[in-house]
């Protein structure tokens, strides 16, 4: 650690247990963390339809099911669902992968680099064939691009999809609130399309003081979209590769 996190107050805009593992890595760096859920994961509003593609994949009817977020497996969790022994799992990206694992499941397929969806799809593809490969089923959320499954049934698979969860927004605290606009939470972690709305709606655009880090390229991209300056962006799509790279920033990044 080189401590380039030591002494800044940082934004965490997620809870639960995502929320948790990112303050402890804060707090382990020297800083200090501020759990603030810009967002939360919901149950969709069709539940009967995310619980029949539960309960045919507990019954082994798919032979590869696709997860894009920690959040799906969460609600797989909540739901108490099972992933069979003969269903393969591919995950979005190693964060997703370790939230696959941490419930009990295996994953055989993580693609390499960015974790995305197009990424993740075109290296599955390679060297597959629908003939080859049975039923497919993607999980994923209601504000979630159609990317994967696309793709599959533009070559020719067998795709279910199912909207496992969906995102709302979640109002601040108002002092939390406050504290970005004035700069007394120094660093914002930007970690989806979704917080950025979000931030964007309830802070504004935040101040000179406040230092912006993004987990990816596209977040990025979404970011400046919305009028945000983004100061930092990971380069491997991993809150993990964000922390570690803010940690070592030299003292000139520290501020904006």
């Amino acid at each position: 650690m080189t401590g380039g996190l030591r002494g800044h107050r940082v934004l965490i805009p997620r809870g639960g247990a995502w929320g948790s593992r990112v303050r402890d890595e804060i707090v382990r760096r020297g800083g200090e963390a501020v759990i603030a859920p810009l967002i939360e994961s919901r149950p969709p509003r069709d539940t009967d339809a995310r619980d029949a593609a539960f309960a045919r994949l507990a019954a082994g009817n798919y032979a590869w099911v696709f997860i894009t977020s920690a959040a799906t497996v969460e609600q797989l969790v909540a739901r108490g669902a099972t992933i069979p022994i003969g269903t393969r799992i591919a995950a979005v990206g190693r964060p997703t992968a370790r939230a696959v694992a941490d419930a009990g499941f295996e994953v055989e397929f993580v693609p390499v680099g960015t974790s995305s969806a197009t990424n993740m799809i075109a290296q599955w593809c390679a060297g597959r064939s629908p003939r080859s490969t049975g039923r497919c089923l993607v999980l994923r959320s209601d504000l979630a691009m159609a990317v994967i499954s696309d793709e599959l049934e533009l070559q020719g698979y067998d795709v279910d999809v199912c909207i496992a969860y969906r995102t709302v927004g979640v109002d601040l605290d108002p002092i939390v609130a406050a504290d970005i606009r004035t700069g007394a939470i120094d660093t914002v972690l930007l970690t989806s399309l979704s917080v950025g709305r979000e931030l964007r709606r309830q802070v504004g655009i935040p101040g000179d003081g406040v230092f912006i880090a993004s987990i990816g390229p596209g977040t990025t991209r979404d970011a400046q979209k919305l009028g945000f300056t983004v100061h930092h962006t990971a380069h491997s799509q991993s809150v993990d590769a964000l922390l570690a790279e803010l940690d070592a920033r030299p003292a000139t990044e520290e501020s904006p």
